[in-house]
């Protein structure tokens, strides 16, 4: 394909959605929902390792057709099209887009995270369902962009946070709803990413290896500022420390253990910001960040504002505060509740406990069967129940986290948030990093 056709497809195909934004997700015109007759047919963008896991578990719904298969690494894409042997296969997500159009009725989106909006914005602009991996989008502006976009297309949207369907947070949920704990007055959340996953606080490395056989390494960069490949270093899966290409620990990893807080509370947009963590190095993501927001009241919380509290790297909740709890080990990834009664820890990884122990004995979860959280958004694309993470909600969470990704920039300062208007009161500094221009031949037009 031609580069003039590859800018003008792309353009052609994310402008309407993209162009959305400027009007803002409250002015847009809400879409029937629409939903599929018969069989989904399916395309998988991103179809190696998370990827790979999304298409397995979309293509074990017996009402699933895998139509197509996308991938920029050519090893990658001949083992899925091994499993799926029907399907026809492309390197170029846009020529996907254009050659399958009519064919189709929803892909998922498993790519590195700086690709995510730029896919969902073109798919959206088709009318196709979506299942996005999480963030939702590598910038604010983005998630501001494919909200609207959603709303207009009449999508079945699902972000890929499977643990908000799992048993654990479900029955968190309900004793929660029990008001077992009181008010609510703060809650901390914490992970152990990055350390063994990828690595961060780190700069360029200098130099540059050959490309990969079979790597569409210009693909791979997409709308991201152009860079020599080196082995070993981002392609697949160490690209999430770097600025220009993921969103670092809090923007991984605050999608699964902040949607409870935002889930349980009914967070809107934070009041103010407030980051007392190192500085990023402006190439990757600090080894460690500590970020302090404050929401407004609400039913659930105590009158004054609720203090939400992130911490990466290994950091957690005041050893005092769970001290004070009782508590001696706790988990490497959590979600706590401190209410005027008591506090609730949901841990996505095992079963949720109240705090003191002591006091709540006697109080047992209720047993509840595991939902399928991919067949779960087949079934509605469907018009089979609904979707438990659609773009709806999930863009709101995935801004929430990235607003923190943006306070990193500005350490020990409040910066004050106006989430109606999208923007830091006095601090063009900081709106200046709610989104980023893109490469030339790749811009998205309404994002640029």
């Amino acid at each position: 394909m031609s580069t003039a056709l590859n800018r003008r497809n792309f353009l052609e195909l994310s402008a309407a959605a993209g162009g959305l934004y400027l009007a803002g997700c409250a002015a847009t015109q809400a879409a029937e929902p629409r939903t599929v007759t018969g069989k989904l047919r399916h395309a998988g963008i991103g179809v190696g390792g998370m990827g790979g896991s999304d298409l397995g578990q979309i293509a074990s719904h017996p009402e699933v057709e895998i139509v197509a298969l996308c991938d920029v690494d050519a090893g990658r894409l001949k083992a899925a099209a091994e499993k799926h042997p029907g399907a026809r296969t492309y390197t170029d997500w846009r020529e996907l887009l254009e050659a399958e159009q009519g064919n189709i009725d929803s892909v998922h989106v498993s790519t590195p995270d700086h690709m995510h909006a730029a896919i969902e914005l073109a798919a959206l602009r088709q009318g196709l369902h979506i299942y996005g991996q999480k963030p939702l989008t590598r910038t604010v502006e983005e998630a501001r962009a494919v909200a609207a976009a959603t709303r207009a297309a009449g999508a079945i949207t699902q972000m890929g946070i499977q643990n908000r369907s799992n048993v654990h947070y479900r029955q968190a949920l309900e004793w929660f709803r029990t008001g077992h704990i009181g008010k609510i007055h703060e809650v901390h959340v914490w992970t152990d990413r990055p350390a063994g996953w990828w690595p961060q606080d780190i700069g360029r490395p200098t130099g540059s290896d050959p490309v990969p056989e079979g790597l569409a390494w210009d693909l791979w960069l997409g709308v991201a500022p152009a860079r020599p490949y080196k082995a070993e270093t981002y392609h697949p899966f160490k690209w999430r420390g770097f600025m220009d290409f993921g969103t670092g620990a809090q923007g991984d990893m605050a999608c699964h253990l902040m949607d409870p807080a935002t889930w349980f509370l009914e967070l809107g947009h934070p009041l103010r910001i407030r980051s007392d963590g190192p500085v990023p190095n402006g190439e990757s993501f600090p080894a460690w960040s500590r970020v302090h927001y404050e929401f407004p009241a609400n039913q659930y919380t105590t009158r004054g504002p609720l203090l939400l509290t992130w911490y990466d790297g290994g950091r957690k909740a005041p050893r005092q505060l769970l001290d004070d709890l009782g508590v001696d080990e706790i988990t490497a990834n959590a979600c706590l509740f401190v209410g005027t009664e008591g506090a609730l820890l949901a841990d996505p990884y095992s079963t949720p406990a109240l705090l003191p122990a002591a006091k709540f004995a006697d109080v047992k979860p209720r047993e509840l069967q595991p939902i399928n959280h991919w067949h779960q958004w087949v079934d509605a694309c469907r018009g089979i129940g609904t979707a438990s993470a659609p773009f709806s909600y999930s863009a709101h969470l995935t801004e929430v986290a990235l607003l923190g990704n943006v306070a990193l920039q500005f350490p020990h300062e409040t910066l004050e948030w106006d989430g109606k208007r999208m923007r830091f009161e006095g601090r063009p500094e900081a709106n200046a990093l709610l989104g980023e221009p893109q490469r030339a031949g790749w811009e998205i037009r309404g994002l640029a």
